[in-house]
């Protein structure tokens, strides 16, 4: 990663430090209730309505219940001005919370903000109300969305379907993510290729079940998956060009009740992720060749399952031109770090940019050890601090045509 420096002072016109100042205090305290109460994808309606609740209480309008509990935000500078997007996502993981000392720890079994998108909620509010004082000044109109059921990527897919851009068609959208694996307060961009491509699979094999002492009278449907998973696991390492970076991982495993029974199903899932549509499909092949042939060699039945849930997050050149301009212009003091390699993990926020051009940036948030856990890790947690910068980053977007 290669850091920029930037020299061209910050416009006066706007003192944007002071401005975020005053409410990131806010912010932060609404990025703690929202880590508090997380809600899976799909299930977002205290979320919804917290958000949307702050949003109108500032003359914001909101129009809610958008591809599930969407919301769609409309900052109106003039109605000859053009339109730009900011994208937020609400969702939390199906994973416990670790930080149990944490006065904002998760107070849902089984359920917390993993991945930050309770940062980008926050910090996405605040700067709605950044830029809804700032309103008169601004050069465009700002459609602010705030997405759910991004962790299942349905959310953004959802959202387009229900019309949240109908009226508006927005000439640029931005997002960002916090990332611990940049300096607390950084800035990271790259051109091109930002997130793989990510599929969701699922399998279920049928089987015959019985007594664990006497496994010749069964088809044992562990022991089938068992091989199948090893397999699958080979596909990347030994059929797949080593120049196409590819991931296979199996997250998910349900089988039996009971240590002396042979259960009759099994089920597994996980996730293909590639950064080349060729790659992706000689996975998909191959995994359909291996979970069938594999069950019927031992007498079971198999179904496999893919579901093509994200393609690959490419950041528009024109859009981060834009980009970099912004940040050196009001924030010359934030390090802004060019990303070398893409990631691996995916981003539903690349549907949207299939329809509008954009880009996505990251937001380090790794200031100690307790805030540099990976995403999706029981113990994330961000260094709150750096907020003010993603605020300010998402606010510098929507100025200056």
């Amino acid at each position: 990663m290669m850091l920029l420096q930037h020299s061209q002072p910050p416009d006066t016109r706007i003192n944007l430090a002071d401005r975020i100042a005053a409410i990131i205090p806010e912010v932060i305290s609404l990025r703690r209730h929202l880590h508090a109460h997380p809600e899976l994808s799909g299930r977002e309606e205290q979320t919804a309505a917290r958000v949307a609740g702050l949003l109108e209480a500032h003359g914001i309008p909101v129009q809610t219940g958008i591809g599930g509990h969407g919301l769609l935000a409309c900052i109106e500078a003039g109605r000859d001005k053009r339109w730009i997007a900011l994208r937020a996502d609400m969702d939390a993981l199906p994973i416990q919370d670790g930080k149990d000392a944490c006065e904002y720890a998760s107070t849902m079994q089984d359920v917390s903000h993993a991945c930050g998108h309770d940062a980008h909620t926050a910090m996405l509010v605040g700067a709605a109300r950044v830029l809804q004082d700032l309103r008169n000044t601004l050069p465009f109109n700002v459609a602010c969305v705030f997405q759910p059921a991004e962790e299942t990527t349905e959310g953004a897919r959802a959202m387009l379907e229900d019309g949240v851009f109908d009226g508006l068609n927005p000439e640029r959208i931005h997002a960002l993510h916090v990332y611990p694996y940049l300096p607390a307060g950084s800035i990271g961009l790259r051109d091109g290729a930002m997130c793989a491509a990510t599929d969701m699979f699922e399998v279920e094999i049928e089987g015959r079940g019985g007594h664990a002492a006497r496994p010749h009278e069964c088809i044992d449907v562990i022991l089938i998956a068992s091989h199948i998973i090893q397999a699958l696991n080979h596909i990347v390492s030994r059929r797949v060009n080593p120049l196409h970076p590819a991931v296979l991982t199996i997250g998910q495993i349900h089988a039996g009740s009971a240590a002396n029974v042979i259960p009759d199903r099994i089920r597994f899932s996980g996730t293909v992720r590639s950064l080349n549509p060729e790659t992706h499909e000689e996975i998909r092949v191959r995994m359909d060749r291996i979970i069938r042939q594999t069950a019927e060699t031992w007498g079971a039945v198999a179904q496999f399952r893919m579901k093509r849930a994200i393609p690959v997050l490419r950041n528009n050149e024109h859009a981060m031109r834009i980009v970099r301009q912004r940040l050196a212009h009001y924030l010359p003091d934030t390090p802004v770090i060019e990303i070398e390699e893409p990631s691996m993990g995916g981003e539903d926020f690349a549907e949207f940019l299939g329809h509008i051009p954009g880009a996505l940036l990251r937001l380090g948030t790794g200031g100690n050890p307790a805030t540099r856990y990976p995403l999706h890790h029981s113990c994330f947690d961000i260094d709150e601090p750096s907020m003010a910068v993603g605020v300010s980053a998402l606010v510098c977007l929507c100025l200056d045509d």
